[in-house]
């Protein structure tokens, strides 16, 4: 039997989820979600033919599924708000950045499967890459629906040991900021060198899409396509060896232990929280 799924808090990634689904066949009557906002309970009712509601309780009351979509400073003030509604059986997953699986456990009150997963942004289009992590009450069914759900947006990938979801979010739930952030330096310089702006993020993004291409379609090590176009005294080469003077190893590896590190902080305040 097809489970019933309830989103709690309905925005873009709750959105990017369901439309997901519909579009590879999971039926709207059993896809609901909540907001406190008339205006927006109208206008995903009417795009996506989705029962939404004004009510936690009810939702999480009649869902199999629920997928916590609220914000983490949120979280905990929603979890609570419907406890009394958990039920032994449910499953719920949270989207939510920072908030460990025993504090979600702790709110929800009842021993029941919960995941925590970490998707990136563009699950909006269909490509996304998210991490996952259950509790130990999860079983393989429940895991199997969790799998299929995020590969409505993309695909997914289970860590075993929660301390590596930091590292997670600092390889893929934050690195499309890095590779945006990439983009514009590169489209910048070659607009100082004369290029218009159109032809140069074509070429820009058009390249580091297919590089990612390359690294997950061709069975080579990424060392290896690397070397592949770097020609001795040629122009690649040049490039690359002014990232190395820069050291881009030190760059990159600074950069996601910053993100790391916040992303720990994040945890000790929501686990601080707790209680």
């Amino acid at each position: 039997m097809t489970p019933s799924i309830a989103f709690i808090g309905v925005g873009n990634m709750a959105s990017a989820i369901f439309s997901g689904m519909l579009a590879t066949g999971y039926p709207a009557d059993k896809i609901m979600g909540t907001s406190r906002t008339p205006e927006k309970r109208h206008y995903y009712n009417e795009q996506y033919g989705i029962a939404m509601l004004a009510d936690n309780d009810s939702a999480v009351g009649q869902a199999d599924i629920v997928v916590l979509c609220v914000k983490p400073a949120q979280m905990q003030s929603v979890v609570e708000g419907f406890s009394s509604q958990v039920r032994e059986g449910q499953l719920f997953i949270s989207v939510a950045a920072g908030i460990e699986l025993d504090s979600l456990a702790h709110w929800l009150g009842k021993p029941v499967a919960v995941v925590r997963s970490m998707p990136n942004t563009p699950s909006q289009i269909g490509a996304g890459m998210t991490g996952l992590i259950a509790n130990q009450y999860i079983n393989d069914e429940q895991k199997s629906q969790v799998s299929e759900l995020f590969s409505s947006i993309g695909n997914s990938v289970w860590v075993e040991n929660e301390v590596h979801m930091h590292t997670v979010t600092s390889l893929s739930g934050s690195a499309p900021a890095y590779f945006f952030r990439f983009i514009e330096a590169m489209v910048k310089n070659a607009k100082e060198q004369g290029l218009d702006e159109a032809t140069s993020r074509e070429l820009a993004s058009n390249a580091m899409f297919g590089a990612a291409r390359m690294v997950m379609e061709l069975d080579e090590p990424i060392e290896q396509l690397r070397r592949n176009i770097t020609s001795p005294k040629g122009t690649t080469e040049q490039a690359l060896l002014s990232f190395e003077a820069a050291d881009i190893d030190k760059i990159v590896a600074d950069a996601m232990m910053a993100c790391v590190n916040r992303s720990k902080e994040m945890a000790a305040d929501f686990a601080a929280k707790k209680d």
